[in-house]
């Protein structure tokens, strides 16, 4: 386990200028002192690689810990297993999101993926943040979670270069919010909240050469929840707005989207007095050379921004003064200033742009041509007017530009957060930051240094958050807490800002009349050069500086530096010149932060080409460097990286202990002896209370020991199957040489016997008599046995028939005296009067009220005929026909309706009075059928029920109520059913393993699935099967009909196989053939258990075919050709979304396993083109089955009805 050493067949990872490390295998074993490494690449190529023994290339991973949920499970912790293993989860897995600790790593895909749907919100809703894939949404129900539990408010700081996805992540935790906290008030602040983000992305986005949607500001939006934690309200907060984008663009850039879409609708009507025409016609929107982004509609967007402004109560008179400000900015940069001479400038007074400009803001024409071209100086004893240069001018003009939009876009964002005020009183907030990461480009300017300078602060939040949460987990879990170096980069933050540093001294320089850039950059290299390792100049100019940040050296150009920090600045207030706005709200928001818990999304950038799934190792790993991953990766691997549970360890690696080891029954004590057995050096591990902490390598040390084993239990297998293999050969060769000498004896007696018989005719006359002898005596014999059982046979018969003539006369008499019996009560029954006839009535006058007491009942009453209460209701309803009393008969049938709908409100979630009413109603419904008097259900009844059918009234009216109310119930019965069985379906039908041997469990790295060596209280496949044999125990005693049973046992194992399979899609961990091998085994247990219930008939086992497709596909060979037709031709059930879900998230458990080739993927991917089906990943979990009711005519007689003395209804009288 001595990870320092470098031995034969170990891989290693050496650096690359192509790809940064790439892989390769020692050849020869390296000895301490060996100046050079002999290794092979992976292409074959032989190396001699020169080592420093001080510094030896790190070791790979084993191929088994590679495409890990969590870069933290992996044995070696350093920069190339990170990289590679984010390049195994992209590129092949097509997996976006990856854990690093805290850290959310999503790398952008450039391609729309279906893992965004209101079915994958609701699957991560209430998950534990390790029981699910890396996924933003677990971000965001970590600090959804937190905050409810912990009443504590909470952040999350999404960054990341520009066009590496932070907008859409930011949006998407946002939507997660909206959807999981929804309020019951018609207020739709959910709704507004997301309104917010298409206007903001509209005036403060824009297309730039790294991404077409690039926001250019910084957003921090906290949305605020009551103490039932729904969202009442939002507040937002903005920073660094890009406002030189107004004035001008770079190449194949654009400026704002809003400009292009108030261009592209400049031709309606409502539109025509802003006098505007194509983007290509303005200065401002074509600099670029780029107005038009493939793909997008900017004319739609215009109507989605006006739909989101309306939303927000921004009406059209807001809406069109935003639009006439806009479209000033425009003909304000198309006004022509035109030289006169060297010093002075002029702008016609026929310039058109310029009389539209001061028309749409209502402005005299004449003064702002005149302060156009001057500008007014202001000294202590005069006021100076100095005309400018034409360059001056025109800088004069984009600064009023600039300024206009500046107060614009504020303006916007004061209004969006007016529109997003509550009522309420805010309990706590979530909030949302959404802010460049670290930025180095070929030039570097102001704007840069501000970004940059901001991402300082945070990383230092970052890095002390981190820190803090290691040394917490060693508190918690009582491991001894040595102090762990981590980069500080205060020292780079007190360069910039500290009493001297470059921001006052910038400041200075803006107070002076005359201040210019070069002299501040003069100042910076007097203060800092020589005197600051974090600050240098550059030996080939004198107009740049170079400042050494946490994450890289960046070259900044000093030009434009005080112009622009002048536009943050108030000119007024000496006192406020000190400090920059800009620093003011990036304190406030680092206070913000630091009063929250953060939680961190750090968006990746793959290629700078935009192409799907390509991942461009070089610019990921400077990405990696400058947002922290790897400051984090670097902080855990200075001690104990790897981090176990003692029940994973446990399940992983039993195969390596002992009988007697395993013999005892405290598994943390097993845990802890087969260690200090395997691992000889105690400093490599330490045991927690419910973690066992190993260093780097350990893991590795562990899985080619366990894989050593399986390896060897392998040949054993293979030696004795290869055995009995071998010994069945013989066996048939042994058989097959028996039978060859038979027959050649055979032939050799029948030889034999032929010269026997044509030297002696005589003796073969006497064996042929003595064979038909012996015969004969045999045959007789048999004859003889035959006889006697003939006659055996007969007396028997002779028995059973004496029995049946005696039963005959029983049941004669039997029938004799009921015909007696009928006869006379034909005679009595003609006697009484004609109110006789199996009616039922009230003593009282409010009989009606007493009646509905029916309703109240609950399923108590044992052995009572199905549906008893609702032949009784009938009874009173064919009381009423009797009587012909329309208004007792509507009182009624009012009565009891309400009656029943008033006992399901009070128990709706009471899944056995749900059921009892169910069948009641159902009974009750088919009762008024059945007695309707129509001829399509008296067909079904006996002479006798027939009579009983109503004689005055059409109750066809009250029979759609009661369907629909049946109806109504049913839903809420099949809800309860479901919210009762739906939390045990994944622990049972997914992670609970049953099937020996089969383990799967692997280091799931920071986020822990289980903390406990206690599994008892795990939900297992028998936890399922009971609670539906009590779904069907209750409904049958309850009497519910067979046929509505069969519908709602089908509409559960739907559920089942749908929240099974969702959570598979999700569930990287799971996807393996073991893994299949346990589903498919819960699948036959759920279809043992329909056969025993007599339920094969109800189509629940057709519900179950996507998740036993899936299963059979993780077991499936993926390798060829044919194997991949075999594929296409057996999941028909499942959509070519989710087959591929499944190839990509294909994960071996051990070494003996292979992964799914990408190219495999291609090929059924191929395959399946023609395929017309929805691409969609998730089922509906919420999908309900039509229900029907169908008609079951009652057996029972109605006078044949007793009613229990347990109803307490003494006041029904037979009549």
């Amino acid at each position: 386990a001595l990870v320092g050493q470098r031995y034969l067949y170990n891989r290693v990872w050496i650096p690359d200028n192509e790809e940064v490390w790439q892989s390769a295998e020692i050849t020869k074993n390296y000895k301490a002192g060996d100046r050079f490494l002999l290794v092979q690449l992976e292409d074959g190529t032989e190396l001699s690689y020169p080592v420093d023994p001080a510094a030896l290339p790190p070791l790979r991973n084993p191929d088994i810990l590679v495409g890990e949920n969590d870069l933290t499970a992996l044995s070696y912790l350093h920069e190339p297993a990170v990289l590679h293993n984010l390049k195994i989860r992209f590129v092949e897995s097509k997996l976006i999101y990856t854990y690093s600790g805290i850290i959310l790593v999503a790398i952008n895909p450039y391609k729309q993926l279906p893992i965004y749907g209101d079915a994958i919100i609701h699957a991560y809703s209430g998950q534990n943040m390790g029981d699910m894939d890396p996924h933003i949404f677990a971000v965001a129900e970590e600090a959804y979670k937190q905050m409810a539990r912990n009443n504590k408010n909470q952040s999350i700081i999404v960054s990341g270069e520009s066009g590496a996805g932070k907008t859409v992540s930011a949006r998407y935790t946002m939507r997660y919010f909206a959807t999981v906290s929804k309020s019951s008030s018609k207020a739709h602040v959910e709704d507004k909240v997301l309104a917010s983000n298409p206007i903001t992305e509209a005036v403060g986005n824009a297309k730039t050469t790294r991404n077409d949607n690039s926001s250019r500001f910084g957003k921090y939006t906290e949305i605020s929840f009551d103490r039932s934690y729904q969202i009442i309200g939002a507040n937002m907060r903005t920073y660094l707005l890009e406002k030189s984008r107004v004035v001008f663009q770079s190449e194949n850039e654009r400026n704002y989207h809003i400009f292009y879409q108030l261009c592209a609708s400049a031709m309606q009507p409502e539109y025509a007095h802003l006098k505007l025409g194509s983007a290509e016609e303005f200065n401002y929107t074509r600099m670029g050379g780029s107005t038009v982004i493939e793909g997008v509609d900017d004319r739609a967007n215009m109507v989605e921004t006006q739909k989101t402004f309306a939303l927000l109560g921004l009406k059209g008179d807001f809406q069109m003064d935003v639009f006439k400000m806009l479209a000033a900015i425009l003909h304000l940069g198309n006004v022509e200033i035109a030289a006169v001479g060297d010093e002075r400038s002029s702008i016609s007074s026929e310039d058109k742009h310029l009389s539209i400009f001061c028309e749409l803001l209502d402005l005299n024409c004449d003064k702002m041509a005149r302060w156009l071209c001057h500008r007014k100086i202001v000294t202590t004893s005069e006021t100076v007017i100095k005309p400018m240069t034409r360059a001056q001018a025109a800088n004069a003009r984009d600064a009023l530009a600039k300024k206009i939009y500046s107060h614009l876009f504020d303006f916007i964002v004061e209004r969006i957060n007016q529109a997003l005020q509550f009522p309420g009183k805010q309990h706590t907030f979530i909030g949302v930051l959404d802010i460049y990461g670290f930025e180095t480009f070929d030039v570097n300017s102001f704007e840069q240094f501000c970004i940059n300078y901001a991402n300082e602060k945070l990383q230092q939040q970052f890095n002390l958050h981190v820190f803090k949460l290691e040394q917490e987990e060693y508190m918690k879990e009582d491991i001894p807490w040595t102090l762990i170096d981590f980069y500080d980069n205060q020292p780079v933050i007190d360069l910039i800002e500290a009493k001297m540093g470059i921001l006052e001294l910038l400041d200075e320089e803006c107070l002076l009349p005359h201040g210019k850039d070069e002299n501040w950059l003069q100042k910076l290299y007097n203060n800092f050069v020589n005197k600051n390792a974090l600050f240098e100049k550059p030996r080939m100019s004198n107009t740049s500086f170079i400042i050494q940040h946490f994450a890289d050296k960046v070259e900044y150009k000093c030009e434009g530096f005080l112009e622009k920090n002048r536009d943050t600045v108030h000119e007024v207030l000496v006192e406020i010149l000190k400090e920059s706005k800009f620093r003011n709200s990036l304190s406030l928001l680092m206070v913000t932060l630091n009063a929250t818990t953060p939680h961190y999304v750090r968006c990746i950038k793959p290629n700078d080409e935009k192409l799907p799934f390509e991942f461009d190792s070089k610019r990921v790993a400077q990405q990696l460097r400058a947002c922290g991953v790897l400051e984090t990766i670097r902080i855990s691997a200075q001690s104990y990286p790897s981090r176990w549970t003692y029940i994973e360890f446990f399940s992983r690696y039993s195969i390596l202990m002992t009988q007697q080891e395993l013999s005892l029954n405290d598994k943390k004590q097993i845990c802890k002896t087969v260690l200090q057995r395997l691992i000889q050096d105690h400093n490599q591990y330490q045991f927690g209370r419910t973690k066992i902490f190993f260093r780097a390598g350990q893991v590795a040390y562990l899985e080619k020991l366990r894989s050593d084993r399986l390896r060897q239990a392998c040949i054993l297998i293979q030696k004795r199957v290869r055995g009995w293999l071998q010994r069945r050969r013989f066996l048939s060769v042994r058989r097959a040489a028996v039978t060859v000498q038979q027959y050649f004896r055979g032939q050799r007696t029948v030889r034999s016997f032929y010269i026997c018989h044509i030297l002696s005719p005589f003796c073969f006359n006497r064996v042929l008599e003595s064979h038909f002898q012996s015969q004969k005596e045999i045959y007789e014999k048999e004859i003889e046995g035959l006889n006697f059982k003939v006659e055996h046979l007969s007396q028997d018969i002779n028995h059973l028939q004496k029995l049946f003539r005696e039963e005959n006369d029983i049941n004669d008499g039997i029938r004799l005296e009921v015909s007696r019996l009928t006869s006379e009560n034909l005679v009595r029954s003609r006697c009484r009067s004609t109110t006789q006839i199996c009616l039922w009535h009230s003593k009282y006058c409010g009989y009606v009220f007493e009646i509905s007491r029916l309703t109240q009942m609950g399923p108590f009453v044992v052995n009572m005929i199905p549906g008893l209460p609702a032949h009784i209701l009938f009874m009173c309803v064919r009381y009423a026909d009797y009587l012909n009393d329309a208004d007792m008969l509507k009182s009624f049938m009012s009565a009891t309706i309400d009656g029943i709908k008033q006992v399901v409100k009070e128990h709706s979630e009471d899944f056995e009075m749900l059921s009892f009413w169910l069948s009641n109603t159902y009974h009750f419904l088919n009762c008024l059928k059945q007695y309707s008097g129509e001829e399509e259900f008296m067909k079904y009844n006996t002479p006798r029920q027939n009579k009983n059918c109503l004689k005055h009234f059409d109750l066809s009216e009250y029979r759609q109520i009661l369907s629909d109310l049946a109806i109504r119930i049913y839903h809420q019965f099949i809800i309860v059913m479901e919210n009762n069985i739906q939390h045990i379906i994944v622990p049972g039908m997914l992670e609970y393993e049953s099937l020996q041997g089969i383990s799967g469990l692997k280091p799931t790295g920071f986020r822990k699935r289980s903390s406990s060596i206690d599994d008892t209280d795990t939900y297992t496949m028998t936890s399922i099967l009971q609670q539906l044999s009590y779904f069907y125990s209750t409904m049958c005693q309850n009497g519910l009909d067979s046929e509505l049973l069969k519908q709602a046992v089908k509409q559960l194992f739907f559920l089942i196989g749908a929240v099974t399979l969702n959570s598979l899609f999700l569930r990287k961990d799971m996807c393996s053939c073991r893994k299949g091998m346990q589903i498919r085994c819960n699948i036959s247990y759920l279809e043992e258990w329909l056969k025993d219930k007599n339920l094969q008939s109800s189509n629940a086992k057709e519900t179950l075919e996507p998740l036993s497709q899936a299963a059979w596909l993780l077991q499936v060979k993926k390798i060829t050709d044919d194997d991949a037709k075999e594929i296409c031709e057996h999941c028909t059930s499942l959509s070519t979304v989710q087959i591929v879900k499944i190839l990509n998230s294909y994960t071996p458990i051990d070494d003996f396993e292979k992964r799914v080739t990408p190219s495999f993927v291609r090929k059924v991917q191929g395959m399946l083109n023609n395929r017309e089906d929805v691409p969609q990943l998730m089922l509906d979990t919420k999908h309900l089955f039509q229900v029907t009711f169908p008609f079951t005519p009652s057996p029972h007689a109605l006078e044949l009805i007793q009613v229990p003395s347990s109803f307490k209804l003494g006041f029904l009288t037979r009549v």
